[in-house]
């Protein structure tokens, strides 16, 4: 095991598209989360550059990385481990376990929250944390897949138009963000916002042409979506999707996901992701499956 240094960021994100083709499916975080984490996450919630790294350590064999454990930049006390493969030895999940315990989750006083995220039905692991005493939570985390079979139907309402990220500022996308996810009247969270959209522009997978805007009659962005795009797995995956309250109802989210899709799809893409198991994207034809059991424990 080692920790993480800057260098890493690339080699862990083609780790994770690696993955994904062993797996077919999210088993391990999908490209978005990684740059997102690192961007608009740790932005949002006040965490150092150094205390996300602080909370990432990589396990290699023969130069090629086999594992990470890593947080998700929220300061929530979350956990995950990104695995190679099902088949890894013990001992060396153990040492996973063991990092978790000894680096990760939220203090509060002098105890520690560690909420560990585990893939839905890796039986081995979840025994493994049963073993080491974290108990299971009653949800579950989900992602919403979507098979890319043709042009989806793309409808926006007169006067609305798409812009894409290039021709809104960061201002706009902070502000946007906080309308849609009700923190506007928030005295810190809105310029935190603007700040993590400029550095979500910059990591190595943001893309200006699917960071896609709508804006309304009046010029403000009244709804807005990201896609992420993996080329070599030809997925999409969704993150952040919004819409202003005073926009709702009129089709607006379904148009940029439907566009966004359409564009990923003349590239080749075959699915879409979204982490989500709202009914907004069970009504966009996204199935619905379990992607975390959520595991507790408390350490000193």
């Amino acid at each position: 095991m080692r920790h993480y240094v800057d260098a890493d960021f690339l080699r862990v994100r083609d780790f994770l598209v690696a993955t994904y083709g062993h797996f077919q499916r999210s088993y391990n975080w999908t490209i978005e989360r990684w740059n997102f984490s690192i961007s608009l996450a740790r932005t949002m919630h006040a965490v150092p550059l150094e205390a996300w790294a602080s909370q990432i350590a990589i396990w290699e064999q023969a130069g090629e990385i086999v594992a990470v454990a890593n947080a998700e930049g929220e300061d929530d006390g979350e956990a995950f481990f990104q695995l190679a493969h099902e088949h890894l030895p013990e001992p060396l999940l153990q040492e996973l376990f063991d990092f978790c315990e000894a680096r990760m989750g939220k203090v509060e006083g002098d105890r520690r929250r560690i909420q560990l995220f585990l893939p839905s039905g890796d039986a081995r692991l979840e025994a493994l944390a049963a073993t080491r005493g974290f108990a299971r939570q009653s949800w579950i985390d989900h992602d919403g897949v979507l098979e890319i079979t043709g042009d989806l139907p793309v409808t926006l309402p007169p006067g609305y138009a798409f812009a894409n990220g290039d021709a809104v500022a960061a201002e706009e996308k902070g502000w946007a963000h906080a309308r849609a996810f009700g923190y506007s009247a928030d005295p810190v969270y809105p310029a935190r916002a603007v700040e993590g959209f400029r550095r979500m522009a910059q990591t190595p997978d943001f893309r200006v042409d699917l960071n896609l805007h709508v804006r309304a009659p009046g010029g403000e962005v009244a709804s807005f979506a990201t896609m992420w795009y993996d080329a070599v797995n030809r997925i999409g995956i969704l993150e952040p999707v919004g819409t202003a309250p005073e926009h709702r109802t009129l089709g607006l989210g379904r148009a940029l996901v439907y566009e966004l899709v359409n564009r990923i799809r003349r590239e080749g893409a075959r699915r879409m992701h979204v982490g989500s198991g709202q009914v907004f994207y069970q009504r966009l034809g996204f199935v619905i499956v379990p992607k975390y059991s959520v595991w507790t424990k408390e350490v000193a």
